[in-house]
């Protein structure tokens, strides 16, 4: 499957610092038909020379101000002329045979709107930090819950592209989500167990950063695509800041007791998380476990 053509897209803003590492990650896979491009919205970090450095091997870069991530990734889009498309974030890492395995996977259906995800390995360089988050079996309900799709790890056709259209350039946190909601009503999914991507926490990371901006455009995502019983957890979440930390307390203290007491972890977790002991009439905790993200 060699003959495949798999285009890459880069959208970056003063990452210089993992910029280069994730260039290093797409071309030291040596896959023969890569078309690799970086859409930079004018860093002032030292990026530009790290493009420079690599101007020969990419197809195309530049260096300007732009209206945001989701409009450089389908500028990339765009001039793409790939059969397999992807974008992979300036300080996320594609795993070394990554582009390989997705050629074997879906290079034979490039007729088809066809999305390939597989597993991510979520890792924190500063404390040494790794959790390996195999895929998780498709199932459309889940995805109108949650975004369990680790978006460095998810490729498509060229046919799914066109049939699913732009990215929605009004979203900052949930354009990934939006599009593979907008996916999965046309499109084929596929999950493999390979191991695809490397997701990067630091301190500017920007999901960790978004806060309360974030889960207002969540929950915009969920009202176009979800049930009201989804939608309804999603505003007493976005009602109740302290729900929303301890939603994540809770899930990782459940992640830790299961190693010691797997039969009781989830309900000494849930004892140990106030919030959670009376919920109001129509709520569901489950749903909200699967709202955190957190497995």
């Amino acid at each position: 499957m060699d003959g495949v053509r798999i285009s890459v897209v880069t959208p970056s803003y003063n990452q210089g610092q993992f910029l280069e590492e994730t260039i290093r990650s797409v071309f030291e896979q040596n896959y023969p038909n890569l078309e690799y491009s970086v859409l930079d919205a004018g860093s002032t970090d030292g990026s530009i020379e790290i493009l420079r450095k690599y101007d020969a091997q990419l197809r195309f870069w530049r260096s300007e101000p732009d209206n945001g991530q989701a409009a450089a990734i389908n500028e990339g889009f765009k001039r793409a002329s790939g059969d397999i498309l992807c974008w992979l974030n300036s300080d996320d890492l594609h795993a070394a045979t990554t582009l390989k395995i997705v050629a074997q996977l879906i290079g034979s259906r490039l007729d088809q709107p066809v999305v390939l995800y597989g597993g991510c390995e979520m890792f924190d360089d500063r404390t040494r930090w790794r959790e390996v988050r195999p895929a998780m079996p498709f199932s459309r309900e889940l995805l109108e819950t949650v975004d369990f799709l680790d978006q460095p790890s998810v490729f498509w056709t060229r046919r799914a592209w066109e049939m699913v259209g732009l990215l929605d350039e009004t979203l900052h946190y949930g354009f990934d989500w939006e599009w593979f909601l907008r996916a999965s009503k046309i499109c084929r999914f596929i999950a493999t167990d390979a191991l695809l991507s490397r997701y990067r926490l630091h301190t500017t990371h920007k999901t960790g950063t978004g806060g309360k901006r974030r889960w207002i455009e969540l929950l915009e995502v969920v009202r176009r695509h979800s049930s009201p019983t989804v939608v309804e957890h999603y505003e007493f979440l976005l009602r109740n800041d302290s729900v929303r930390w301890w939603l994540n307390k809770r899930m990782r203290a459940a992640q830790g007791l299961r190693a010691v007491f797997p039969s009781f972890a989830d309900q000494v977790a849930t004892l140990l998380s106030p919030p959670f002991w009376i919920l109001p009439k129509g709520l569901s905790r489950e749903i909200l476990w699967r709202i955190s993200g957190i497995r």
